[in-house]
């Protein structure tokens, strides 16, 4: 792992981020933000989004609940990022009170390590990486001009991240990107006039066995006309976000 020393980050690894212009404002102070999921316009779920500077990293925790018109499953994902460099340190995802997927990078051995339901494997550390919460947070932050793109880097694929054309969300003026492969969606807030404000996922969408599913902000969905709960049960196997 990187020296992050006993008062905090010294040196570490190169990352993702740009930050010529400071740390972003969820790894300095923090952010906590809920999302409804929906697919076909009926309730699916919650997602709760929670990142917090603490011991020497920058932890992203995203907990999802699938329910409504989707089998009933709780998915948790942690990201644990660098706290001067937001490089990737750790990720961990699982069902229920199960952790199924363990990444962990060793910048000073070289090596990414991956154990995942009971099998463990090496590879080399040749580039940085990302995984599938702080994938959202880079996109969030991605200065980019419409038709711009890049590949990132995850766990055993790349992802390519493309800017599409501006679009509204509401009454908001939204910036869109497309992830391929999976053809996942981000709509985030347009640079607002104050460099203070932060940027917001306006929505989100992945593609599941069950169709796509749509997240938006919580506000949003519960002011939205003629949306309910259903009800259903059984168990679905795809992470949103």
């Amino acid at each position: 792992m990187a020296d992050t020393g006993a008062t905090g980050a010294v040196s570490g690894p190169p990352g993702l981020f740009d930050l010529s212009g400071g740390l972003p404002h969820w790894a300095r102070e923090g952010e906590s933000f809920e999302l409804a999921l929906s697919l076909g316009g009926q309730y699916a779920g919650t997602q709760q989004w929670s990142i917090r500077p603490e011991r020497g990293a920058v932890v992203a925790r995203v907990e999802t609940e699938f329910g409504g018109v989707l089998p009933n499953l709780r998915v948790h994902q942690t990201s644990r990022l660098h706290p001067r460099t937001l490089a990737l340190l750790a990720y961990a995802e699982g069902e229920g009170n199960r952790t199924t997927l363990e990444l962990s990078l060793d910048y000073r051995a070289g090596e990414l390590r991956l154990r995942q339901r009971g099998e463990e494997t090496d590879a080399p550390l040749v580039a940085d990486y990302l995984d599938p919460v702080s994938l959202l947070l880079w996109v969030r932050e991605w200065q980019a001009a419409p038709g711009e793109q890049r590949v990132v880097r995850l766990a055993g694929s790349g992802v390519h991240v493309r800017r599409l054309p501006d679009e509204a969300v509401g009454s908001a003026a939204a910036e869109v990107f497309l992830l391929r492969p999976g053809s996942a969606g981000v709509w985030r807030s347009a640079q607002s006039p104050q460099p203070a404000q932060p940027r917001t996922f306006l929505r989100l969408t992945q593609p599941t066995p069950f169709g796509m599913v749509d997240a938006q902000p919580a506000e949003l969905w519960s002011g939205r006309a003629g949306t309910h709960s259903g009800q259903a049960g059984g168990r679905v196997r795809r992470r949103v976000g």
